[in-house]
């Protein structure tokens, strides 16, 4: 059942294999084989896995992309529940110690030799179960229920995530900012939303939208410039949605919270490499 599940997928096209994955076939492909080079240097020891690096792969990307639960998945695959799970873990170990899925990091935006023309960050909210202890600091005001918030910063010229951050959900924006550690070049400009107001304390050459006051209203010129800027800082909003297609970082976060970092690291990666073969 299993192999006939994945040459099903093979025989799709670009479009319908990416709308059931998440993914295009040469990412699909690239993955694979980093996960075959993994399976060949281990030692042969043991029973054998229950499903092959490519079937692994598709269980794995079916948990990111529809994230139903272990027990459904693995009465579909034919496979015991915590299979699934140690599975999913075991991909997700591979696929990110391989260092081929990883972000270009903090350190890529203080870099001399190519300096990135302008950047735009944002933070995302993923609504998570309640949590035993602690529960105000997970709190989300704006979103009115606990949450995991999660700051992408991107490229703005190629939509290239360049690194995120994640935090507990009442944790306000700008001060995810600060404690990221994120340190850019003073010729980069910065584009933020009205939840960074005051950045430029922090990065002098940075852009926000300008609040109009009771006594002090948006002059035209104010107001077509915060049309300017929300035009340029739509893309931030579209690499973000492209994260949230896969549903573990949309719908109410059951697993645990110390694993939720990795995997938003690991699907932002992928989410680059969808960008590269589209391009």
């Amino acid at each position: 059942m299993s192999h006939d599940r994945l040459e099903r997928l093979r025989q799709l096209n670009r479009t319908r294999f990416k709308r059931h994955t998440g993914i295009y076939p040469e990412t699909f492909a690239e993955m694979e084989l980093v996960l075959d080079q993994r399976e060949r240097s281990k030692k042969k020891s043991g029973r054998p896995p229950a499903l092959n690096t490519a079937q692994q792969l598709l269980l794995t990307l079916e948990f990111w992309r529809e994230y139903r639960t272990f027990a459904h998945l693995g009465h579909d695959w034919n496979i015991h529940e915590t299979t699934v799970q140690r599975t999913v873990e075991r991909v997700e170990t591979a696929l990110i110690g391989s260092g081929e899925f990883r972000l270009p990091g903090r350190k890529s935006l203080k870099q001399e030799e190519n300096v990135f023309q302008i950047i735009a960050v944002d933070a995302a909210e993923t609504p998570c179960e309640r949590p035993t202890s602690q529960q105000r600091r997970w709190y989300s005001g704006k979103k009115k229920r606990h949450t995991l918030k999660t700051q992408v910063v991107i490229d703005v010229s190629t939509r290239m995530i360049l690194c995120v951050a994640t935090a507990f959900g009442s944790m306000h924006d700008l001060t995810l900012f600060r404690q990221s550690g994120v340190q850019i070049h003073p010729e980069t400009a910065l584009i933020g939303d009205a939840g960074y107001q005051g950045i430029r304390r922090h990065h002098g050459h940075s852009v926000t939208p300008h609040k109009a006051t009771k006594k002090a209203p948006l002059t035209p010129e104010q107001r077509q410039q915060n049309r300017e800027l929300a035009s340029t800082r739509l893309r931030v909003e579209h690499v973000i949605r492209c994260l949230k297609i896969f549903r573990v970082l949309k719908d109410i976060y059951r697993h645990r919270r110390r694993r939720f970092s990795l995997r938003v690291n690991l699907i932002a990666a992928v989410c680059n490499r969808t960008v590269v073969n589209v391009a």
